[in-house]
């Protein structure tokens, strides 16, 4: 059975139900515009990963903001499981502060990433 509700083509199939779209040229399955989105999310984060590489690797910001991008973290969530002031942090994804922080905070930032001091420290190729 086939049913036109709302400009979206709706078919059913015992308890099944497949939505098809309209994109304008062609009827396309909704569950490719949601693959679409979230492949223009990953293509847009993976830009921002490599802008913030260059930046760790010219010495304009510290590893942690390299780590903080890898696992899709904001200032606020790492303030709240960390918690060190949001300002604190600020300073820290500066590389030269990051290089003098103390053991501690070094193991609670690795800790938080679940990922050793050393690898805190830097930053694949």
């Amino acid at each position: 059975m086939k049913a036109r509700v709302n400009e979206k083509l709706v078919e059913a199939a015992g308890e099944q139900m497949v939505q098809y779209f309209f994109d304008g040229k062609e009827w396309r399955q909704k569950w490719e515009k949601k693959f679409d989105a979230c492949a223009m999310i990953m293509s847009r984060q993976s830009q921002e990963l490599e802008t913030i590489r260059q930046q760790v690797l010219e010495g304009k910001l510290s590893p942690l903001a390299y780590h903080l991008q890898t696992n899709l973290f904001n200032l606020n969530l790492l303030s709240s499981y960390t918690g060190i002031s949001k300002r604190r942090i600020r300073k820290h994804l500066k590389s030269d502060h990051f290089m003098q922080l103390d053991e501690k905070t070094l193991k609670l930032y690795a800790a938080i990433f679940e990922i050793t001091v050393e690898e805190l420290k830097i930053i694949p190729l």
